[in-house]
């Protein structure tokens, strides 16, 4: 494992997602140990390692190492590129966990972001993307997704249906 004095280090796999995603934005590296350590089943779950796929794909330069048990992961985050990306998700998370991220992400890529996600779309613990409400908050739900596709539009992302 690289080691360097201005990385910062945690412990844990509480908010994976986030420490990697603001690591990218503010392009300081991140070392995270005891990654589910005293786990049955230690290390980085396929999920994980299908986002931290997913970000060395919208990204240049980043370096990614993962120790042998996947409990410690370094990660320095490269530039933010953009541009025409396929990806396909793991069936253990929905697109939301994926897409979540990536609209924090998004809007500081050199290049518009135009990504094709591949996987489940909907699942009991993060966001669907699915279009679907329910009558009752049709109107809040319509209200919603319409500013939503428009703000969306600014950073050249459109829902595929």
């Amino acid at each position: 494992m690289a080691t360097q004095e201005h990385c910062l280090s945690y412990a844990g796999c509480n908010f994976l997602r986030q420490r990697l995603v603001l690591s990218t934005l503010s392009g300081r590296p991140v070392k995270i140990r005891k990654i589910r350590s005293r786990d049955d089943n230690p290390g980085l779950r396929d999920f994980e390692a299908s986002f931290i796929r997913l970000l060395d794909k919208i990204t240049n330069g980043s370096r990614i190492e993962i120790n042998q048990t996947g409990t410690t992961l370094y990660y320095q985050p490269g530039l933010l590129y953009g541009g025409f990306v396929e990806h396909d998700c793991s069936v253990l998370r929905s697109i939301g966990y994926y897409l979540e991220s990536l609209l924090c992400l998004a809007p500081f890529m050199k290049h518009p972001l135009k990504i094709v996600l591949r996987g489940v779309t909907n699942d009991q613990v993060d966001p669907s993307v699915s279009i679907k409400a329910k009558p009752c908050c049709d109107f809040c739900f319509r209200e919603w997704f319409c500013f939503h596709v428009d703000f969306f539009s600014l950073f050249s992302l459109r829902f595929i249906g």
